[in-house]
């Protein structure tokens, strides 16, 4: 079966489902897209990342009932939808399916869908610290630059971002028609390639399970 092919049949067993059993066929479809970039480019692309979290990083920002914001305490581990290495950059992708036919996102809050007491950038901002924490010593100069978070919307519905420059500038959201966009946009040279092959360590000697993962490909 074709990429494409496999996008179109994970969208048409989504608008099938509603709640969870959405979300993933949103998850393989944007693993299909990632996976012809692993196929042609090669890299190291993962389902479903859980990981060790760092004790020393806070945890989520979230709302409760009264709207006041707060620090959520993490447990021991948490989860990346999907992870892609290329030869240059790192993907942390958090995928959402939500039932909206508008997305609201500022800086502070998402609006508009029925989950609306965490946004999924700040989810995305906080697994990418977390992974960090592991990664740093196998990245060039520890740069974070090498890391390039990803919110991608699966559902058909309008996003409008009205978050400042600078977050946009850090964590980026896209849709599936423009995720891969996205990626050809960053995966390009920094001043050092990474070594896939050390990376591949620090993310097996951190990892707690996955649901598929794809070992380094030259």
């Amino acid at each position: 079966m074709k990429f494409n092919d496999k996008v179109d049949a994970c969208l048409n067993e989504m608008k099938k489902h509603q709640s969870t059993e959405k979300g993933s066929y949103g998850e393989q479809a944007v693993l299909a897209i990632c996976e012809e970039l692993y196929q042609n480019e090669g890299g190291i692309l993962i389902h479903s990342y859980s990981y060790k979290t760092d004790p020393m990083q806070a945890g989520n920002i979230k709302k409760n009932d009264d709207g006041k914001f707060y620090l959520e305490n993490l447990g021991s581990f948490t989860e990346i939808d999907v992870l892609y290495v290329s030869p240059y950059r790192i993907f942390p992708i958090e995928v959402k399916a939500y039932k909206a036919k508008k997305i609201t996102l500022t800086d502070t809050e998402i609006q508009g869908c029925y989950i609306t007491n965490k946004s999924p950038v700040h989810q995305n901002e906080m697994h990418c610290r977390h992974l960090y924490a592991d990664l740093f010593r196998v990245l060039p100069k520890g740069k974070t630059d090498y890391i390039v978070p990803i919110v991608c919307f699966v559902d058909k519905c309008e996003i409008e971002d009205l978050r400042s420059d600078w977050q946009r500038e850090y964590i980026y959201v896209a849709i599936l028609d423009t995720l891969r966009d996205v990626i050809d946009y960053f995966n390009t040279p920094l001043d050092y390639r990474l070594n896939l092959s050390d990376v591949d360590k620090v993310l097996k000697e951190f990892m707690v399970s996955n649901e598929k993962y794809l070992p380094v490909r030259y």
